[in-house]
């Protein structure tokens, strides 16, 4: 358990992916949404891999196909991976925006 926790977060611990959890830790409403930020998080961070990995002189459609296509030839367990360390990540971030609120 403590294992996949550790995983999940280095695989969210970049630069991008910080940045992405804080953008979706800051729109969320409430705590129950966030299966559904951390499905969008998720999407939004192989969506920008590709697109930068592409880099120049892609159309946005291409861009789009790759990015799905990357994502359902992904292992499922790198995208569980991923997926539990954007969750992890959120709710830090949640957190502390909610203490700040108040």
């Amino acid at each position: 358990m403590w294992e996949l926790l550790g995983e999940s977060f280095n695989a969210v611990n970049t630069t991008i992916g910080l940045l992405i959890s804080f953008v979706a830790a800051i729109t969320m409403r409430r705590y129950s949404s966030i299966v559904f930020f951390s499905f969008i998080a998720l999407f939004v961070d192989q969506f920008v891999a590709i697109a930068f990995g592409n880099r120049w002189g892609a159309t946005v459609d291409e861009v789009t196909g790759q990015a799905i296509e990357s994502l359902t030839s992904l292992d499922a367990r790198i995208l569980i991976v991923r997926f539990v360390g954007f969750m992890l990540v959120i709710t830090v971030i949640y957190t502390i925006r909610s203490l700040f609120r108040r």
